[in-house]
């Protein structure tokens, strides 16, 4: 059962997509799908050679060429941003998407650009994707499989999936956005997404049989930070995070992204509740403690990332196994 679940704790924008590829490079990932609502949610990592990938489609674990990508059929397809990423990439001829991925077309960027509702109240990406999924769970909307021609490989990937599994190949499920957004479980309504993002969520959106699981990574970001409206608990001021050298802006959209002063332990055992993971990724360290930014030796982690560590793990009752540490991907600490 080797398939593992990489989701997020609490507003997403938490390294999903870097975790994702360190794994995919560190166990030789035999497979790697994208699961989540669409292209409203970016990952990224910078390369070597200092160029920033930007993932809004395809799997993160395009990093190792011998992984075969795949888009779950519950995930919503933009047919050119897909060509896009597979053309920066190269990954045409091992990128497969499921015929039964919905499609986001300009109707529903523009449906969504006209919604006041959905822009100043819910604070949305604007990449269309509610418009598009409303029309999709009312079966209106066109899928992949109706296109005449699309920029990969068509094929079923919940059996490719669950057949690798069961053949004992490593594969990793990449979730998107975050467990505190997910439609029917936060208590943050409406200002959420249009369903759901934990592990379970995940494992729907590829259609993997539970059975195949053994392990759930919670990504938890060392400063949680969130997108658009909604509440924030312990949020510190933009001038603040700007001064102290770490605001972040959006993959996506390139909005600032709200900053919290610490993780708030109840909404971290929520998320541990209801995604049950094996274990946890600490990711952004480095602006939690900035003399941690490039650290790659277990050794040199600091008292304060350390004692961050114990108290998730307190709170989780899982261990600790990454600590990201830097925007390059290999500024990563393996604890296991």
């Amino acid at each position: 059962m080797p398939a593992t679940i990489i989701v997020d704790a609490f507003w997403g924008d938490s390294g999903k997509g870097k975790v994702t590829a360190h794994l995919a490079r560190r166990t030789d990932a035999g497979l790697a799908v994208r699961a989540g609502v669409g292209t409203n949610a970016g990952a990224s990592f910078t390369l070597p050679d200092g160029r920033i990938a930007k993932h809004r489609q395809i799997p993160t674990a395009w990093i190792n060429p011998r992984t075969t990508l795949a888009v779950g059929p519950g995930v919503l397809v933009r047919p050119e941003i897909l060509a896009d990423e597979v053309d920066r990439y190269g990954v045409a001829d091992r990128i497969v998407v499921d015929p039964r991925c919905g499609l986001i077309t300009d109707a529903d960027l523009g449906a969504e650009a006209e919604d006041c509702f959905l822009r100043e109240i819910v604070g949305t990406s604007g990449s269309g994707v509610g418009p598009a999924r409303s029309r999709y769970v009312n079966r209106k909307g066109a899928r992949v499989g109706d296109l005449a021609q699309i920029s990969a490989r068509v094929a079923d990937v919940a059996l490719l999936a669950n057949t690798r599994s069961a053949a004992g190949e490593t594969v990793l499920v990449e979730g998107a956005q975050g467990t505190q957004l997910s439609l029917s479980l936060s208590f943050e309504h409406p200002c959420t997404t249009v369903k759901n993002c934990t592990s379970a969520a995940a494992i729907d959106d590829v259609g993997l049989s539970w059975r195949q699981v053994s392990d759930v990574v919670l990504v938890v970001k060392a400063l949680p930070t969130r997108v658009g409206e909604g509440p924030l608990p312990h949020e510190m001021p933009h001038e603040e995070a700007v001064a102290r050298g770490i605001a972040e802006y959006g993959v996506n959209t390139g909005r600032p992204r709200r900053k919290a002063h610490r993780i708030d332990d109840e909404l971290l055992r929520y998320a541990v509740m209801v995604n049950g993971p094996t274990q946890l990724a600490l990711t952004f360290a480095d602006h939690l403690d900035p003399t941690m930014k490039g650290v790659r030796d277990r050794d040199r982690l600091s008292d304060t990332v350390r004692a961050v560590i114990e108290q998730v793990e307190q709170l989780a009752e899982v261990p600790v196994t990454m600590v990201d540490t830097g925007p390059f991907l290999d500024d990563m600490v393996d604890l296991v």
